[in-house]
């Protein structure tokens, strides 16, 4: 028996849940392992604890023993159990979650198998249409798993004549590493499990082990924090995916370092910064809400993440609880005390998270505040004025390379995704030609040629308004600018910095999409945030804009239910009328008088 088998043996006799064993993820290294029942026949795998002495169990819910979980049926009785290799690390995964989880968990898994974060459907519709590889964005046509048509694969047998041919091969390569059907690349914090595991098995940044298995080794990364299963799922979690200039890192206050090495952190003590989620970035104000100790969990519920049984297009559509629901608003002065965590005192409302059990107490709408007087904004979402910053990235360039023959990629290797950073890196050693290979993140095969970005430049102050799919104004970000460019693997250029045209032929392949910033300060920003600002009224920055300016000016957004602002919107906003004056001086006067 080899000693790699000799260190391989079951798990705990009752540690297992529907979910997942400790070796789940990463295929395992158990080097240190001493222990070894010395009664089992040679070869038997059939008795965990055997190794995996101390390992935690799954919680007082799944009280089975391992083999429930981590074999199939048809070798749940063997003995002797010849081989390790026929323990499932993950029954959670989508591809068996059916078959072990599905009894107990019946509405949980058909709920999520509808849910946006099975199919990715919002970024795979949108960004198709926008490349020209679709007529409509939403309703969605195709997604990473049913009951939506399956994302097909690029045809390389002949040469691509468009974007539209390629987009297929950039979002599976570049674009949908973070979907609970693949564990992603690995790397400070981007460890995490396939299926339910991806949110209920929880995973520190450094991905160590810190549980008793006398097994795992707790120097090796890529393990879960312990053998346990949670409902309790801490913002790290979440930030495993929702990173980079994406939802999630703002409500922590992150924003991406651009990718050349000119960028990056200074270094600490001679030494560079490490690299959370890829990259470094830049420590902007945080959500007040995080301030507060609230996590992701407290706002956004099962419902929300997990589904609700209806299959939606993209993120915003999904119903999800507002700020009045728990603060109150125009006509809905109170919260919903329907919310669980939302209670009454003599003191008022309050709120209990999730995360320490914390009473907080609850802020209410006032009526009396000077912006909510004014009725028009009863139309207004509350982040568009209470958000503190926004991401604006402007002109994203993308490149299929087949081949790396020069040194333009030396500084330039960080590119937020640790697999591809080493690729490159191997590359740009070497002193001859490199054809570099990339992961498909649905197929799981490497394939040809790798996939780069870049932006023109990315800001977080400008803050340009639109209107949302149920008709209030909202903020816009870009979703995104394509500029895109193809090198097959002889060097030659076939598509040079092209702008797509979108799928129904209306116009170029750019979008701004409305979205809620997670940067929320208990105050509003300033009237002149928005009123008489040509950036909110998107207008751009100047009259005659320049090559840079001329992209801080929305386009329209991929889903025809959202729209940019019309030119009577734009005109009230950018000149507003007498009553404005009116109303501002008002308010500045109190204020100062509140100060003498």
């Amino acid at each position: 028996m080899s000693e790699l088998n000799r260190r391989h043996c079951l798990f705990p006799r009752y540690a297992l849940i529907l979910l997942l064993c400790l070796c789940f993820v990463s295929a395992p290294s158990f080097g240190n392992s001493s222990a070894r029942e010395e009664n089992a026949p040679e070869g038997d795998f059939s008795d965990c604890t055997a190794c995996h002495e101390g390992i935690e169990t799954m919680g007082p819910n799944h009280p089975f023993p391992c083999a429930t979980c981590h074999l199939h049926p048809k070798d749940r009785h063997a003995r002797p159990l010849a081989s390790h290799q026929a323990i499932l690390r993950n029954p959670s995964d989508p591809t068996t979650v059916r078959q072990f989880c599905l009894p107990c968990h019946q509405a949980e898994i058909e709920t999520l198998e509808h849910s946006l974060h099975w199919s990715l459907a919002g970024v795979i519709n949108q960004t198709r249409f926008l490349w020209g590889a679709q007529e409509i964005a939403a309703p969605a046509i195709y997604g990473i798993k049913g009951p939506l048509k399956p994302l097909p694969e690029a045809d390389f047998s002949k040469v691509p004549g468009g974007p539209k041919d390629l987009v297929d091969d950039f979002l599976r390569r570049r674009c949908l590493r973070c979907h609970i059907h693949t564990r992603g690349p690995g790397g400070t914090g981007l460890y995490r499990a396939t299926g339910c595991a991806a949110c209920h098995m929880h995973y520190s940044d450094d991905g160590r082990y810190r549980g008793k298995d006398r097994a795992i080794l707790k120097s090796k990364a890529g393990y879960p924090t312990r053998h346990t299963w949670t409902r309790k799922i801490p913002n790290e979690q979440c930030l495993h995916c929702h990173h980079q200039n994406h939802v999630g890192a703002d409500y922590e206050g992150l924003f991406e370092h651009d990718y050349s090495d000119d960028f990056r952190s200074p270094l600490v003590q001679g030494k560079p910064k490490p690299r959370t989620h890829g990259l470094d970035y830049h420590h902007l104000s945080k959500d007040v809400h995080f301030e507060r100790g609230l996590w992701c969990i407290d706002c956004h519920t099962q419902k929300d993440v997990m589904g609700n049984g209806h299959s939606y297009s993209y993120e915003m559509e999904v119903p999800k609880r507002s700020c009045r629901d728990c603060h109150g608003g125009f006509g809905e002065p109170l919260p919903d005390l329907a919310i669980s965590a939302i209670g009454k005192s003599s003191d008022g409302y309050y709120f209990v998270s999730r995360n320490s059990g914390k009473k907080h107490p609850l802020p209410l709408f006032s009526a009396a505040s000077a912006a909510h007087r004014i009725d028009a904004h009863g139309k207004v979402r509350c982040s568009a004025c209470h958000a503190q910053w926004s991401y604006q990235d402007y002109g994203l360039s993308v490149m299929h390379e087949e081949i790396i023959q020069d040194y333009k990629w030396i500084g330039r290797t960080v590119q937020g995704d640790p697999a591809l950073e080493k690729e490159l890196k191997i590359h740009t050693e070497k002193e001859v030609v490199g054809y570099p290979v990339s992961t498909d993140w649905l197929s799981g095969g490497k394939k040809p040629g790798i996939w780069s970005m870049g932006w023109r430049f990315r800001r977080w102050e400008p803050m340009p308004l639109g209107v949302d799919q149920t008709g209030r104004f909202a903020i816009l970000r870009p979703r995104y600018q394509y500029l895109i460019s193809a090198v097959n693997e002889q060097g030659h250029v076939f598509l040079d910095s092209v702008a797509p045209t979108r799928g129904d032929g209306s116009g170029r392949g750019w979008s701004f999409m409305p979205y809620v910033p997670h940067t929320i300060a208990p105050f509003g920003r300033g009237c002149l945030s928005c009123h008489r600002n040509r950036l909110a009224a998107g207008l751009g920055p100047e009259e005659t804009p320049t090559r840079d300016t001329r992209l801080t000016i929305p386009s329209p957004p991929a889903v025809q239910t959202m729209r940019l602002l019309n030119a009577r919107e734009q005109k009230k906003l950018y000149k507003p009328g007498a009553k404005w004056h009116k109303e501002r001086l008002r308010s500045l006067r109190k204020e100062i008088e509140k100060h003498q």
